[in-house]
């Protein structure tokens, strides 16, 4: 639906109802660039006010001044026995926020209050330095005073590192300067007495818990000794105690042992299979026995002897006989020999079986020990360590007791001053120049506010779309305001409007009413009434232009000046007529003798001759259709410059004996509500309303197109 369907739609409800017009107006760039335009002066001054009361409230304000101390804190030394933290570090803010807020403790300020006496310092004290009072009172106004520094003061981190700014506002630039590095002082003394006092405690504490943990550690000693004699724990000379040194070589001989007899076990088994199986001589340990290997030798020496003497001599020869019984006797030495080697096996194995035996109950009756060792081993440790925890304890206590009298000897602060303030020769509040810029900008915010409001309270007409839109008539032109360089004539005489057509044929203004006779004349209307809704909205000047240029233009035209009450006609073109309007509807003078001729050719006027106030409707007797019936006749169109159709009767009347109303409407001043009444009577009359003319129009306004186009346009007509 395009905006002149809502028009028309818009038209067919009441025109008193304003409700219709919510949203009509759209907000555009340009709408909100004409606002500046035409609010400038509101917002101009405003801004103007708000900045003189800026001013003025800054030179009210009383001067005051900030001075800035830095210190250095050091994070290494936060505590006096913290001595293991004595070494760089990250940024520990949680530090330095807790120093900002020790910086800004009443304990800190109180100590400079009393320092300087500031509980008497009528800037810290409303009462200022009365007469002594009770010890209540002063300290009522000691605190008073601390509360009023710790307002005052502000401190600040540098460039998050553990540089601290202490800052100090007053109205004495010295005073500022000197409390803000009495803080810094008093900040520094309260560390160096903090870390002294913290000193002390420990040592005192320290010494106390030195004597306790000497004691435990004692008693922890006596206790594992007295558990190890008492548990027959000993310890040997190398790892472990004596009976886990005794279970490896018992351990080694018992396999030694085992490995013997199960040795000499096979020997002997092996002894007992030779001999049943071949007698005695096939037992091998017989065999490499050298005493049998001696009496084997003895023997078969006599064997050798015994045969050579049986070959020479008989078996009674007495050598004979001896010699076997000699074999004989070797032969029983070599048995008894033999079975004593055995028996000397079977022995020894024995023996090795008993060794082994023995030494494996050894080997048990040691485990049983260790195992009644390692229990008591395992509480004789618990006692230990809780002896050499305590005996650990002592010592780190024993350091502790030694630093802490260190740290109590040296009381070094932790914080160092860097840079002590200075007095200022200009104060720092207020900031005048900052205020003023502020106080522009609020007054500008505050401009663009009261110019909004203005926008918001006066709804008029300012496009030609508006027009359309809110109004429902069609646009025909609009008239731009003349300025005073244009109201000039060739001799730089101040002229009319109307006479710049005449002296500026070619402008932005004259081609104006030549739209509005193009858009009229195709229609075929003769009578035109110019109407306005208010006085004072260019309707007699726009009346004399458009009758100029539709004479210049070659019609005959009839201009009547129908505003009997205000009769401006005449004074606008410089006239005294000896009669005019009133006289030819009254009948005592005739048209022809009433009329006077303009200065341009073709162009007629019917003034009114002065001002007159009669209770006889003049327009409605007849008289002034018969008058418009004569003059159509003669004329090719006829202007009537109507009164204002609100609250005077006259303007309905002759709209409804015109064949078209021209309806004028002031730019940016008829309210809409009044121009919907105006045209509501005409309606209700069935008066033709031809369309709307925006009067009086700013030159650089959206309805000659903005400072852009009015620009070209200008230089077009004044090349």
């Amino acid at each position: 639906m395009d905006m002149k369907t809502e028009a028309r739609m818009g038209s067919q409800s009441s025109r008193l109802d304003q409700s219709r017009h919510i949203g009509a107006k759209p907000v555009t760039l340009a709408s909100l660039g004409g606002v500046f335009r035409r609010r400038w002066r509101v917002i101009g001054a405003t801004m103007l006010l708000t900045v003189l009361a800026a001013v003025a409230a800054a030179l009210l304000i009383t001067p005051q001044y900030d001075a800035v101390a830095r210190i250095r804190i050091t994070p290494a030394k936060l505590a006096p026995l913290d001595f293991e933290t004595a070494k760089d570090q990250p940024l520990d803010q949680a530090l330095v926020n807790s120093e900002i807020a020790t910086i800004r403790s009443r304990d800190v300020a109180r100590r400079v209050v009393t320092r300087f006496g500031l509980q008497g310092d009528p800037e810290f004290t409303p009462e200022g330095n009365p007469p002594p009072a009770s010890p209540v009172a002063i300290a009522h106004r000691i605190e008073t005073a601390t509360s009023a520094v710790v307002q005052r003061l502000t401190v600040t981190q540098q460039e998050r590192s553990y540089v601290l700014a202490i800052g100090f506002r007053s109205r004495d630039a010295a005073k500022a300067a000197r409390i803000a590095n009495a803080v810094a002082l008093a900040y520094i003394d309260s560390t160096a007495d903090f870390q002294a006092s913290t000193a002390t405690r420990q040592t005192e504490t320290g010494q106390t818990a030195l004597v306790r943990l000497s004691r435990e550690a004692e008693a922890a000693a006596a206790s594992v000794a007295r558990y190890r004699a008492d548990s027959g724990i000993v310890q040997g000379g190398g790892v472990g105690t004596i009976n886990d040194q005794q279970v490896g070589p018992i351990s080694q001989q018992l396999a030694s042992a085992k490995a013997e007899a199960a040795a000499l076990r096979s020997n002997v088994a092996a002894a007992e299979r030779q001999i049943a199986a071949g007698g005695s001589d096939a037992v091998s340990a017989v065999l490499s026995a050298p005493v049998i290997t001696d009496l084997r030798r003895q023997r078969t020496e006599a064997e050798r002897q015994r045969a050579q003497l049986a070959a020479r001599y008989g078996e009674k020869f007495p050598a004979l006989v001896q010699s076997k019984q000699q074999i004989e006797a070797l032969d029983q030495q070599i048995r008894l020999e033999q079975t004593r080697i055995i028996e000397g096996l079977r022995s020894e194995a024995r023996s090795a079986s008993a060794k082994a035996t023995d030494l494996a109950q050894q080997l048990t009756a040691l485990k049983q020990e260790i195992a009644l060792n390692n229990q008591a081993a395992v509480r004789a440790d618990g006692l230990q360590r809780k002896a050499d925890a305590a005996t650990t304890a002592y010592n780190r206590m024993a350091g502790t007791v030694q630093q802490a009298a260190q740290a109590q000897r040296s009381s070094q602060p932790q914080a160092r001053v860097l840079e002590s303030a200075v007095v200022l020769a200009r104060p720092t509040y207020p900031n005048r120049p900052a205020i003023g810029v502020a106080g522009m900008l609020v007054g500008f915010v505050l401009g663009i506010g009261a110019a909004a409001v203005a926008e918001a309270v006066q709804s008029t007409i300012r496009t030609p779309e508006e027009i359309e839109t809110m109004l429902g008539v069609p646009h025909i032109a609009a008239i731009p305001q003349l300025t005073a360089r244009r109201l000039r004539d060739p001799a730089g005489r101040r002229c009319a409007p109307a006479d710049t057509l005449l002296h500026r044929p070619v402008s932005a203004y004259s081609e104006a009413f030549r739209t509005i006779r193009t858009v009229i004349r195709p229609g075929g209307v003769k009578v035109i009434a110019i109407g306005s809704t208010l006085p004072s909205e260019g309707k007699t000047t726009s009346a004399l232009s458009l009758a100029r240029v539709m004479a210049l233009s070659g019609d005959r035209v009839l201009l009547i000046d129908c505003d009997v009450r205000r009769a401006g006609l005449a004074d606008g073109v410089g006239l005294t007529p000896a009669a005019g309007t009133i006289e030819v509807l009254a009948g005592t003078m005739t048209l022809e003798a009433a009329i006077v001729p303009d200065d341009i050719p073709g162009l007629d006027l019917l003034c009114v001759r002065a001002p007159t106030f009669t209770p006889v409707d003049l327009f409605d007797t007849g008289a002034m259709a018969m008058l418009l019936d004569h003059a159509r006749e003669r004329y090719d169109h006829i202007l009537l410059d109507t009164p204002p159709l609100l609250g005077v009767a006259d303007a309905r009347t002759l709209a409804k004996l015109a064949d078209g109303v021209l309806l004028l409407v002031k730019w940016n001043g008829t309210p809409v509500s009044a121009i919907d009444s105006a045209l509501a009577g005409l309606e209700q009359d069935g008066a033709v309303v031809l369309g709307g003319v925006l009067t009086m129009v700013d030159p650089h306004s959206e309805a000659l197109g903005g400072q852009y186009y009015s620009a070209q346009y200008s230089r077009y007509y004044n090349p």
